[in-house]
């Protein structure tokens, strides 16, 4: 189902890892919740949402599930009605979504990771989604650095047609590019999905690109960070306390 002013309503912010690649950094405290000067890395990526008009947010919490619901509050002060998806077992990124269905009310959502800054219009993309007639769609930055990154692999059309693994050779005839962790879902996507430990990538993306669905890749060639380490982490942090990094650009 759409929305019916053809925006985007609701999205889900996948929050419930351990973030362990930030080693002692989240001993007490989950990686969406530390700081990136006066605000927290979700707190980013809520305003955004906010922004951009989405009027409500859904957050899968497993650790550290009381301080982030502490943190964030009813979502009063970002300007958006924040409902939490507890899981009181991993649930992993297919199993998320499915765990919090019920409060996707059957209608087409923007799904963001939480450790991710990125400039994409969330509007934009939810537009190029329903032009293409998509039950999925995932934002790609151009890349063929299969050394860091799995990467997503695209037809001339700008479907998707799988994914490459690290280090795999590039393929011919296909564009590759990084997953930014922003994606659209309609309810029929999600059906392919169950409230159990998988990922998403298993569960639903290539069986439905094996069955034909029409999935796309949305093009984003803008800024994108994944606060995926301790050294990545601190560095950016030192960045934003130059001024050479304004957060307010990844917040619009």
């Amino acid at each position: 189902m759409t929305n019916p002013n053809g925006k985007p309503r609701i999205a889900m912010v996948m929050a419930a890892g351990f973030g362990t690649r930030m080693q002692d950094l989240t001993k007490e405290i989950p990686k969406p919740l530390l700081p990136l000067g006066n605000v927290r890395i979700i707190d980013t990526v809520i305003h955004k949402l906010a922004n951009q008009g989405i009027e409500r947010v859904v957050v899968n919490l497993h650790y550290h599930a009381d301080v982030v619901r502490e943190h964030l509050g009813d979502g009063r002060k970002f300007g958006v009605e924040l409902i939490y998806s507890e899981e009181p077992e991993l649930l992993g990124s297919g199993g998320g979504i499915a765990n919090a269905e019920s409060y996707f009310e059957g209608e087409t959502i923007v799904v963001v990771n939480a450790d991710v800054l990125c400039e994409v219009n969330i509007s934009e993309l939810y537009k190029w989604h329903y032009e293409h007639d998509a039950i999925a769609t995932m934002t790609m930055l151009p890349s063929t650095n299969s050394t860091d990154y799995g990467l997503l692999l695209r037809n001339a059309h700008f479907q998707l047609q799988g994914f490459l693994v690290r280090n795999a050779m590039m393929p011919f005839g296909l564009k590759t590019g990084i997953f930014t962790g922003h994606q659209v879902l309609s309810a029929h996507a999600r059906s392919y999905l169950s409230a159990e430990n998988q990922s998403i990538i298993s569960a639903f993306y290539i069986p439905a690109i094996e069955g034909g669905e029409r999935i796309f890749v949305y093009p984003y060639e803008g800024r994108w960070l994944d606060i995926g380490t301790k050294s990545f982490y601190l560095e950016f942090v030192g960045k934003i306390r130059s001024g050479e990094v304004n957060l307010n650009d990844f917040m619009k």
